[in-house]
């Protein structure tokens, strides 16, 4: 979404009154209702794709009003929004805080939209179509739908909340957002570098690559021996980071080390900083190597690939050294990538040994700029490094201080105190987040156990669970888990930045109403 060209007042529409009192309020909401509206427009476009599999599943065609009612409705409403109001003189940026509102309210559109179609059909309650839809756009792939009884339009709606939300949703908000007030998800994950000096241009890039990625997965899963419907469901699930999948028990339905394998290299992608996929596409390679996140990226993979296969072995989770290594490279990946495809049967029934080394590397996530949750391994480098920095500084046997320098996307550069203390300050505020939210699952009847690895997920957007979160979970714990996702995918800031800007928009408008 490019921002608007000017238009002299002969070629504008009349204009339709939002409802909403003249003055600041009004003022400030109007570049938002515009932008909002063309994303919703898109939204509801969007959600007619999944009729395309009515044409392979003829059976399913009484399904199509519950996708056609709920876009046209996010249709009809993206055209009030974005024609409702007066347009200005000359194209207005956002400001922070308009950026933080449109940001919130796309997302909460989206949310609903998609939401609708689990409720009319009769499959979901409306608190379980919230957490569904929330939990595929937010790309975390926790479900409380029956996969094996729900019908192939519903699974690739799935999939497809995970396509637009891994990227796709994202990318509204990188044109509308980036260029303006800098709340973008990709400007928000540690640093603000663009493929190209156009924010328009970035996106398009971005989705050239991300899709072109799935495209790529879904032909290797129809070679490894998946069924078409099966390789494009699971590598849009898979380059998302998302997990949904098409069948109950997960990647572990096929016990294939083709489709395995396939699966650990989509998700490494998927994972990976979209600026340094395009370096290496441009044969940068030693810019790709030797920027600070690689060599972390792939060394936690894997060091962690030989502490949990060990664990699966020595615990007779898998069979023999090979299945262990195999399941352990698998799950590493899955989890570090906050995916949560699994091929062992249950989290559950692992222990505490091992459902700390999994939330360690929720909380830690993949690369800055990726699909994929967590703090990321930028922000832990960073903050890891501001930390050894003062420990020096302050009681190392040479008290003068010395600058730190990274290599970023191929150069060295001096890690700044402004790097150090927004690094830690999110650090803070994402551990904050997950104390409250552990609470709270506690307060809703979890144990500490199943409280803390199960929020961890949900804010880590990772998808695997020890079964508190489920069919049969209470409307309060659904709904503190939906707000954990959105938190984890917006970055917490940005939300409660849009929640409050919201509220003192609309405040600022009825005041002045008075």
């Amino acid at each position: 979404m490019t921002p608007m060209v000017s238009r002299g007042p002969s070629d504008l529409p009349a204009s339709l009154p939002l409802g909403l009192p003249g003055g600041g309020g009004s003022r400030a909401l109007s570049p938002v209702a515009r932008y909002v509206g063309t994303a919703s427009l898109f939204i509801g476009l969007a959600g007619f794709a999944p009729l395309a599999v009515l044409w392979l599943h003829p059976d399913e065609v009484p399904l199509a009003p519950c996708f056609i009612f709920p876009s046209l409705a996010a249709m009809a409403l993206g055209y009030l929004l974005r024609f409702a109001s007066a347009w200005p003189a000359r194209a207005v940026p956002l400001s922070r805080r308009q950026a933080a509102v449109c940001t919130l309210l796309i997302w909460v559109i989206a949310v609903v939209v998609y939401a609708a179609p689990f409720v009319v059909a009769g499959l979901l309650t409306p608190v379980q179509a919230v957490f569904e839809a929330t939990s595929g756009l937010t790309t975390t792939g926790l479900s409380v739908v029956d996969v094996a009884t729900c019908p192939a339009v519903f699974l690739f709606h799935r999939s497809l909340t995970c396509y637009l939300g891994g990227v796709g949703l994202v990318l509204i908000l990188t044109c509308v957002v980036t260029g303006t007030g800098g709340l973008g998800v990709y400007n928000a994950e540690g640093h603000t570098d663009r493929l190209l000096p156009s924010s328009a241009k970035t996106a398009r890039l971005i989705l050239l690559i991300y899709t072109g990625i799935i495209a790529v997965g879904a032909v290797a899963y129809v070679i490894a021996g998946m069924t078409p419907f099966d390789a494009v469901n699971i590598s849009m699930c898979a380059v998302s980071t998302a997990g949904f999948a098409t069948h109950p028990e997960s990647l572990a339905f096929w016990q294939s080390p083709a489709i395995e394998l396939v699966t650990v290299v989509l998700m490494i992608a998927g994972g990976m900083n979209f600026l340094l996929l395009f370096l290496l596409m441009r044969g940068k390679f030693k810019a790709f190597a030797t920027h600070i996140e690689t060599p972390l990226y792939f060394g936690i993979i894997a060091v962690g690939t030989l502490v949990v296969g060990g664990l699966f072995w020595a615990r007779g989770i898998s069979d023999g050294a090979g299945d262990a290594l195999r399941d352990g490279l698998f799950q590493v990946v899955s989890v570090l990538t906050s995916t949560g495809f699994q091929t062992v049967p249950s989290f559950a029934a692992m222990g505490p040994a091992l459902l700390f080394l999994f939330m360690l590397l929720m909380f830690s996530g993949a690369e800055a700029r990726s699909t994929s949750g967590g703090i990321k391994i930028y922000r832990v480098a960073v903050a890891s490094l501001g930390l050894a920095q003062t420990l020096r500084s302050r009681y190392g046997s040479k008290r003068h201080i010395t600058s730190v320098k990274i290599n970023r996307f191929g150069k060295r550069t001096v890690l700044t105190a402004d790097d150090v203390a927004e690094a830690r300050a999110f650090v803070a505020l994402y551990f904050l987040v997950f104390a409250v939210g552990t609470f709270l699952f506690i307060l809703c009847g979890a144990t500490l156990q199943e409280a803390a690895f199960d929020f961890a997920s949900c804010l880590g957007n990772t998808g695997v669970g020890t079964g508190f979160l489920g069919p049969d979970s209470g409307a309060a714990a659904l709904i503190i888990g939906s707000v954990g996702m959105l938190l984890g995918r917006l970055e917490i800031i940005p939300l409660f930045m849009g929640a409050g800007a919201l509220l003192s928009f609309l405040l600022g408008g009825v005041r002045h109403g008075r």
